[in-house]
């Protein structure tokens, strides 16, 4: 079993929680597996592993990534057909993140000059948070032109307002 809690390091950033959101990974390892005989097995091991904020916002946006991947393939290989309500949705969470601020959050605390001078030992990590950052911008591109073949007439304004947020969001992501 693994499971997250996520907590802060350090004085909380009312700004932008993200810089100081740390994760504490519990992984419990039992001696037989289940479903089993028993309805429980005694724990063999305990592992517990903090993630930094930025090592966290690297795996989130990687398992975004992969879940929009997934999402588009299945509706360009015809697997999901006529609801397009899942791909809208998820395209929508991640292009107007009004909830948590989205990617941009994530620049404004781990590309700001100040965070790159306290933490000169992330810069490979900071790479590869901007790497996954395009790799969504491309992805979600694909998805809204899978979603444009798919939507019905009367979603037509939702994806006229996704593809206005996607330019907003590409042109941020790329100054």
């Amino acid at each position: 079993f693994r499971y997250d809690r996520p907590f802060h390091k350090g004085p909380k950033d009312k700004e932008n929680e993200f810089k100081s959101l740390w994760i504490e990974r519990t992984t419990l390892t039992l001696t037989h597996s289940l479903p089993g005989i028993s309805r429980w097995f005694e724990v063999e091991r305990r592992e517990l592993v903090e993630i930094s904020p930025l090592e966290n916002a690297i795996q989130v946006v990687e398992n975004k990534n992969q879940e929009l991947r997934t999402l588009i393939s299945q509706y360009q290989h015809k697997q999901m057909h006529g609801n397009i309500n899942l791909l809208s949705m998820c395209l929508n969470g991640v292009i107007d993140a009004a909830v948590n601020g989205g990617i941009a959050r994530y620049q404004e605390a781990f590309f700001d000059k100040d965070y790159i001078t306290k933490h000169p030992g992330d810069a490979e990590k900071i790479t590869q948070l901007k790497e996954l950052m395009q790799e969504q911008v491309h992805v979600l591109g694909v998805g809204l032109a899978v979603h444009e073949k798919f939507v019905h007439p009367e979603m037509r304004p939702l994806h006229k307002k996704l593809i206005d947020q996607f330019q907003m969001m590409r042109s941020s992501l790329y100054h």
